[in-house]
């Protein structure tokens, strides 16, 4: 049977155990692959590899290396090749016995479709998103195998439809929690799918860090910002948080402590499910591939888009099923994820070759001029640049380590420049013999150009403006118009290059003056600067706005804005296939649903009623 729509965003975390695969290709590393849902060992103890999930949906790794997974009413753990149940039913996971809420030791406890999970930091307890529940839930650490875990709840209120309450531990109220993250500190953040928002528990009290209750796409902060089904996060720093913000169809930033809300990436994606930042790569999982996002360019990693398959191998031909959350393990240098509809864990190795690589605007300057040499390497997380002979200077604050470098050399000559670049998995050098060739200084008028260490800054960032004019002015004098700047460290507009901070937005034309005893030049580049807000409030909603009502119902049930030629698929609480409509208005019997709709753009949603007698 069919259960993929419940989960909608469910946390996946880090596998690492001893198997014998190649390192370098996607690969099975636990699990029987089949379709569908319902299959089970009814043992303590499994091998790996004779291990039926069904339907897995989120992994945890704890500090000795061993790992928990979330599948459809269980929670299980794999310590080295064993794959054990810790928790939840261990028969039939569609028999009605499976589903609960029973706190309890081992197979006495149930969960009713536990999603997201994560391990904390120092005690090394195990934390679970209890969907459908609405509750979060904590098991006690594994000690030895005879140690069965305890589980008990932490927070919330079993509700099918679920709230959204902040306060005590015991009447903070949440719906449809997905994701979990802790920070270092030991604070557990919540990913609150169906209320929109990014909880926080903090000690004993349940906070809302970003997000209101309402869907939309908003920047702002706190209680000001939206998201619409946000259901991955991924710890940037103690400081940030990164949220896969599914029906937005965007990557957003969270300032945890100030809980401001900004846009990292909003074109490009399909529905988003989670997303982790390895050194200066985000990787955004969708449900049938990843995305990487370098150097402000989106591309895809490993799988293929709305393409599903079961194929092991280079990271170019495999497929996958469904996904719906993965983790990094830095040890192993690859991404887990849990493959949902083909019941398996997959191993994706992170394989990011460098090839340094670089250009210089200008390798014939003369003396004193300023040459722009740039990086063009893709997936370095490290730079370090070598000059020699060592007769220049590094000019607008440049370092040896940045991307663009400026650079003026102090007698004529032929020099050779090195860029060493490296991230995690490789390391690549380039080396350019006599590159540069300065010739001695001339007997002519300037002729003037400049650039900007950034065009498109930021209200009050600080850019700084370089000079790289030919012939050795002896005199410099900029005009920024309008004047609303401010300069900034002691730099003036007869600097050679100054450095600038807009106060307000909008664009800005740059001209520049220079002048020697042989005569002087002009240039005037035109809306030459682009000043932004800090944050674009985009007010708008991408996805389909669904709204069931009456909910409760008497029998009657509708759905307000549903698209033309969209069908309704209707769930019962266990997850069976009710019916199927295109109508806007149905008659269901007593019980609880989910209701899922697809428009011809693939674009769906969730919604929950409850029927009454």
């Amino acid at each position: 049977m069919q259960r993929s729509f419940l989960y909608t965003g469910l946390f996946t975390c880090l596998i690492t155990f001893s198997f014998k695969l190649q390192a370098q290709t996607v690969s099975t590393i636990a699990g029987i692959q089949y379709t569908d849902s319902g299959k089970f060992n009814a043992t303590a103890a499994n091998d790996v590899t004779q291990e039926y999930y069904s339907r897995p949906l989120g992994v945890a790794i704890d500090t000795n290396n061993r790992i928990y997974i979330t599948d459809e009413h269980n929670v299980m753990l794999i310590i080295g090749n064993i794959s054990r149940n810790r928790g939840g039913f261990r028969g039939d996971p569609t028999d009605f016995q499976s589903l609960g809420s029973n706190d309890g030791t081992g197979l006495t406890s149930r969960f009713s479709t536990p999603a997201g999970c994560a391990v904390h930091p120092k005690t090394n307890d195990i934390y679970i998103a209890d969907k459908n529940n609405c509750l979060i839930r904590k098991g006690m650490r594994y000690v030895n195998s005879s140690n069965e875990a305890v589980w008990s709840t932490i927070s919330g209120k079993v509700s099918f439809l679920g709230g959204y309450k902040d306060g005590a531990l015991g009447d903070a109220e949440f719906a449809s929690p997905e994701d979990l993250e802790f920070d270092s500190k030991g604070r557990l953040y919540v990913c609150d799918f169906d209320n929109h928002a990014i909880r926080l528990i903090d000690g004993s009290t349940v906070t809302t860090v970003a997000g209101n209750g309402s869907l939309g796409f908003k920047n702002g902060t706190g209680k000001n910002a939206q998201f619409s089904y946000p259901c991955g996060i991924g710890l940037e720093s103690d400081s940030f948080l990164l949220v896969a913000d599914r029906n937005n169809e965007a990557i957003r930033k969270v300032n945890t402590y100030t809980g401001e809300v900004t846009t990292i990436i909003s074109q490009g994606l399909d529905f988003p499910l989670d997303v982790i930042k390895v050194e200066n790569v985000i990787y955004i999982l969708e449900a049938q591939c990843i995305k990487m996002y370098v150097n402000g360019k989106l591309t895809v990693y490993t799988g293929k888009e709305r393409t599903s398959g079961y194929v092991n191998g280079d990271i170019s031909v495999a497929r996958f099923g469904r996904m719906y959350h993965f983790a990094y393990m830095k040890a192993q240098k690859s991404f887990y994820i849990p493959d949902h509809y083909n019941n398996v864990i997959r191993r994706v190795p992170l394989l990011l070759s460098v090839n340094a690589t670089f250009a210089a605007n200008n390798t014939a300057p003369i003396v004193d001029q300023t040459v722009t040499i740039k990086s063009s390497t893709e997936y370095a997380t490290s730079l370090n640049w070598e000059i020699t002979p060592t007769n220049y200077t590094l000019q607008a604050g440049s370092k040896f380590t940045d991307s663009i470098i400026y650079v003026s050399f102090n007698s004529a000559g032929s020099y050779s420049v090195k860029l060493k670049a490296s991230n995690s998995s490789s390391s690549d050098e380039e080396l350019k013999n006599n590159y540069i060739n300065v010739s001695t200084n001339s007997t002519a008028k300037p002729v003037v150009d400049f650039t900007a260490t950034k065009t498109k800054p930021i209200v009050n960032e600080t850019i700084t403006l370089v000079d790289l004019t030919a012939n050795n002015p002896t005199s410099y004098s900029w005009t920024i118009t309008p004047k609303t700047y401010l300069l900034q460290n002691s730099t003036d507009l007869a600097s050679r290059n100054p450095q600038v901070k807009f106060t307000q937005t909008g664009q800005y034309t740059i001209k520049l003056d220079a002048s020697n005893a042989f005569g002087n030049h002009s240039t005037t580049k035109t809306a030459y600067i682009q000043v932004v807000l800090t944050s674009v409030n985009q007010e708008f909603e991408k996805s389909i706005s669904m709204k069931v009502f009456p909910n409760p119902s008497y029998g009657t049930v509708n759905i307000d804005g549903l698209p033309e030629a969209t069908v309704v698929r209707i769930y019962d609480a266990a997850g069976r296939n009710v019916f199927n409509t295109t109508n806007s208005q149905f008659e269901l019997n007593p019980g609880a649903y989910y209701i899922v709709v697809q428009n011809n753009e693939y674009r769906w949603s969730l919604g929950k009623v409850i029927v009454v007698d």
